[in-house]
């Protein structure tokens, strides 16, 4: 599937077959995560798999958030996920650390890693959803988390079941999303 199909394609899958996904495609996902560029090359990231029945437990306990709400309720039926866990960017050389502190480019250098990984997913056969709700205490106690490291974000990975066959991909047209030199 070439990149503008897999774009024009692409959805967040909220339902999964019971199948398994194999640890060599799970691999091969946090692998172009690890590839992903980064702001100073400062790769503030570490990826934990998790597709071993009792730590999905653990995870999905993790997705549930302190006030109730709960950021996937049908987290049961995801046979894998990838916690993308933020560290703090090693930001080299020095003379940067200035301007650094004053920006997000972890934030960001995550969520690139992690569409990334959607789009290996999706070349592999796979569907995927981001999650950007969990309880850091629980995720930090779950999984060994240090503290100063954020669960930013959870990716769901499976054979999807898609409840939307005929979902139209709606964005706002060119015009309104894109100009030359000026706003």
């Amino acid at each position: 599937m070439d990149f503008m199909t897999i774009m024009q394609t692409r959805k967040s899958i909220r339902a999964y077959e019971d199948k398994p996904v194999s640890r060599e495609d799970l691999i091969k996902i946090v692998e172009v995560g690890r590839l992903t560029p980064s702001a100073c090359n400062s790769q503030p990231w570490k990826f934990i798999i998790v597709d071993e029945p009792e730590a999905k437990a653990k995870l999905c306990d993790g997705l549930v958030c302190t006030d109730g709400l709960t950021g996937c309720p049908w987290r049961d039926q995801v046979p894998a996920f990838i916690i993308l866990v933020e560290q703090e960017a090693n930001v080299k050389p020095a003379v940067l650390t200035h301007y650094h502190d004053s920006q997000r480019f972890a934030q960001g250098d995550i969520g690139a890693a992690c569409m990334n990984m959607c789009h290996m997913a999706m070349e592999l056969g796979l569907s995927t959803c981001i999650l950007g709700m969990n309880d850091q205490k629980k995720m930090e106690e779950h999984f060994g988390i240090p503290e100063g490291n954020e669960a930013r974000l959870v990716l769901a990975v499976g054979y999807g079941i898609d409840l939307n066959p005929n979902f139209v991909k709606q964005r706002k047209s060119f015009e309104e999303v894109v100009s030359f030199n000026q706003w």
